[in-house]
């Protein structure tokens, strides 16, 4: 069976390709971003006399640094991607079995001679396509895909009535002629295939050197637009940060009026608090840091007659008013109550996103 050419190429060939892409692009980009004025040689002539004196205006330079440099970002992966796509081909077309097929004829098991690559973009996978021969000669051959299902040549219609027309060939040399002719209307068409007949060279572009060199980023110069992006993006950070400041101006300012207290700062002034209503000896574990500060305390009832019920919603209530303006609040689990003594934990907020979220939540 013969064997179909390769769809994987060298990594140049890839490269110069997306090169191309790239130039087709930019030179779109220069062109419809640049205009020529007229300038009248005669001042308050409307219309130009004389010589006409051209200006031409280049808004291009921008638009082009940011399409040169996100091309040059893409360029390694799309290039990967191209790659593992046509050696995924070659992969299939190498592994994929002919089907057996018999003679529609004689019944003989038809003989595969020659594959190919059916691609099944955009929406559908691609097959490998084999055509067969009958050993005995019958017709007409046969062509199935790798999974079994038949290929069937789609009819050739009449370009006058659309009916469907038969083909007849006649070959001279490597020259075939195929006739259509329209049973329905008469109508004639000829398809004449040179096998001799080699596709027309490409025209070279003989530019494109050097647009390459002024579109194409160096690997110099695109490590510098990679650095430049990564500025223009904290820089486009700071400025949403300031609009989204400006914004909710309100609860910033709710934020910056809260007090930042410390460990010690915090146990002093629940210390106070708890003392008026007779809660004593507030004691705080070793502080368990994170992305916040967590601290379990313990604190003692010593008023008489005070039941648990109430103690536990005494001290919820007490902490509440008193962390209300600062940065802390009592977790949401709660206080936990045994033989008067009161236990919880609390949670110390840092982060300017966790204060707001305290405002927002009116809990600041």
């Amino acid at each position: 069976m013969n064997e179909t050419a390769k769809y994987l190429k060298p990594e140049q060939h890839y490269s110069d390709l997306y090169d191309r892409f790239t130039v087709e692009k930019c030179r779109r980009i220069e062109k419809d971003l640049s205009r020529v004025e007229y300038k009248p040689k005669v001042k308050g002539s409307k219309k130009p006399k004389g010589k006409e004196i051209k200006t031409i205006i280049d808004l291009s330079p921008l638009p082009l640094y940011f399409i040169k440099g996100d091309r040059y970002l893409d360029k390694t992966e799309t290039i990967k991607k191209w790659m593992d796509s046509d050696g995924a081909k070659d992969e299939l077309l190498a592994s994929a079995k002919p089907p057996e097929v018999q003679c529609l004829k004689c019944g003989s098991d038809l003989i595969p001679n020659f594959k190919d690559l059916h691609d099944g973009w955009p929406d559908k996978e691609d097959r490998v396509l084999f055509m067969y021969d009958c050993p005995k000669g019958c017709l007409p051959r046969r062509a199935f895909f790798n999974d079994g299902e038949e290929w069937r040549p789609k009819p050739h219609l009449c370009s006058k009535c659309n009916s469907e027309v038969k083909g007849k060939n006649k070959r001279k040399g490597n020259v075939i002629t195929t006739t259509y002719v329209c049973s329905k209307c008469g109508h004639k068409e000829k398809d004449v295939l040179d096998l001799d007949e080699k596709p027309k060279p490409e025209k070279p572009d003989p530019d494109f050197e050097k647009d390459r060199k002024r579109f194409c980023l160096s690997v110099e110069e695109g490590s510098e637009y990679l650095a430049s992006q990564a500025k223009f993006e904290q820089l486009q950070k700071m400025v949403d940060g300031w609009k989204e400041k400006e914004k909710n101006k309100e609860l910033y300012d709710k934020v910056a009026k809260l007090k930042k207290l410390t460990v010690a700062d915090l146990q002093k002034l629940l210390a106070s608090a708890l003392k008026k209503e007779e809660y004593v000896r507030l004691e705080f574990s070793k502080p368990e840091i994170g992305k916040d500060v967590i601290i379990e305390f313990t604190v003692q009832d010593n008023k008489a007659g005070r039941e648990e019920y109430d103690s536990k919603h005494q001290l919820q209530k007490l902490f509440k008013s008193t962390l209300e303006k600062t940065n802390w609040r009592l977790m949401s689990d709660g206080v936990s109550y045994r033989l008067g003594i009161l236990s919880g934990r609390l949670r110390g907020y840092e982060l300017e996103e966790d204060l707001l979220k305290l405002v927002k939540e009116g809990r600041g």
